[in-house]
């Protein structure tokens, strides 16, 4: 199904901001590893978020879904297995999760995901887990999934994860407390998500020592009850097109400028967009005409595509650098996001760890490929609003259902001229 999206004058509204889909992602995977009944209140209800559920579930725990938290109760170490194969579809998080947890098992496991994901290389991630003591194979030359994990557990020791994605470090902490021996991580950087995976895990009741090293104790994870917590990254393509066109858009969240959300909101500040933040809400009015700056996306490279519509935007020249990580998300961002922008008229440059963007484009509506990517087809649709003319985005619509499942019809609640063809 393809998107056709009008130049869209306004939005006006309010919003309350989604739940984080990795902080869900990262407690239900936990909760598996703990012991008893966890409570995750507010999560976040998406194709991604429900793929790594079932996978839980198959994994051996008790799964109650009730309208606003689900109930897991979890079995430790002591995983059962009930397929050999486990899918995590289109999500490289459940899928890097569920490789890890998988070398806890008594058996052999293959972890696999969709067409998309399985063109993926994650050599970062098997590297780590072998001098853990795991063997864990990719069924390609590329290290891309399949991926065959020999179970028997993790011997533990030291181990550098200099290079490794912010992403996979998470993944790779979550079975770390079941080891035959302590394991100490060096060299990791600090990241949002590094931060999440530790407050989690202290809240399962497994303190982690984190300087210059991550020392992880061996002890069981013991039930724990969190709330989710509200993301204002996840509605940045909405901030945005706010934020350039005639709107008014309130923002509303329990810490709308935590995490990645936070990282956004100084890229926007960094860019000379004006943002109202009181103590629930971010309120954006527009328009506005950013200016051209150097962005370093070392901390969230995956909001390449929308940043790369507000530089086309801009004043001047912008030069998104520190990005690299984004060519292998849900799509080579990097190259889809050129791809597309050339297409509208944008002048820009791409390089291997980002681009560079020459701003003031006139931007003119034609058909787009969205990459079965939801960030490139949110930016694209964002794009498509400040066009001059119709823009359609092919390719897939239906992306939107892995992580952000009522953007379409959120932007045409707030008056954005959107629809579905095909």
């Amino acid at each position: 199904m393809d998107l056709v999206v009008q130049p869209s004058g306004a939005l006006s509204g309010e919003l309350e901001l989604p739940p984080s889909k990795l902080h869900t992602q990262f407690a239900t995977a936990l909760a598996l590893l703990a012991e008893g009944k966890s409570t995750i209140k507010h999560p976040l209800r998406v194709k991604d978020t429900l793929t790594l559920l079932r996978a839980v579930e198959g994994m051996g725990a008790t799964v109650k879904r009730a309208q606003e938290h689900w109930s897991i109760w979890g079995v430790g170490r002591s995983l059962k297995p009930a397929w050999n194969v486990i899918d995590a579809k289109n999500s490289a998080t459940a899928l890097s999760v569920l490789t890890s947890i998988a070398a806890l098992t008594p058996r052999v496991l293959v972890i696999t995901g969709d067409a998309q994901l399985r063109t993926r290389p994650m050599p970062h991630l098997l590297k780590v887990l072998r001098r853990l003591g795991v063997e864990v194979h990719s069924t390609k030359r590329d290290d891309s999934p399949p991926f065959v994990v020999f179970g028997g557990g993790l011997r533990g020791g030291r181990v550098s994860v200099r290079g490794t994605s912010a992403g996979l470090v998470p993944a790779l902490l979550l079975p770390c407390p079941y080891a035959r021996g302590r394991v100490e991580f060096s060299s990791p950087r600090d990241s949002p998500q590094l931060r999440l995976a530790l407050e989690l895990m202290d809240a399962a009741g497994v303190g982690i020592t984190a300087r210059k090293k991550l020392k992880v104790p061996c002890q069981p994870y013991r039930a724990f009850s969190v709330e989710v917590p509200q993301d204002l990254a996840a509605v940045a393509p909405l901030a945005v097109a706010a934020a350039l066109t005639d709107s008014k858009l309130r923002l509303n969240g329990a810490r709308p400028a935590a995490g990645r959300g936070a990282i956004f909101l100084d890229i926007m500040r960094q860019m000379g967009v004006k943002i109202q933040v009181s103590g629930r809400s971010v309120m954006l009015r527009g328009p506005q005409r950013p200016r051209g700056v150097r962005v370093d996306l070392s901390a969230a490279p995956e909001l390449l595509p929308i940043v790369a519509v507000l530089a086309a935007e801009a004043r001047g020249r912008t030069v998104i650098s520190n990005a690299a990580e984004a060519r292998v998300m849900k799509s080579d961002r990097i190259s889809a996001t050129a791809r597309a922008l050339r297409r509208m008229g944008v002048r820009l440059a791409e390089r291997r760890d980002g681009l560079v963007i020459e701003g003031q484009a006139k931007l003119r509506g034609c058909e787009v490929d969205g990459c079965n990517d939801y960030a490139v087809v949110a930016a694209l649709v964002v794009a498509g609003m400040l066009a001059e003319s119709k823009t359609t985005v092919k390719n897939k619509a239906e992306a939107l259902q892995t992580s952000c499942s009522r953007f379409v019809s959120t932007l045409q609640e707030l008056g954005a001229n959107i629809g579905y063809v095909g």
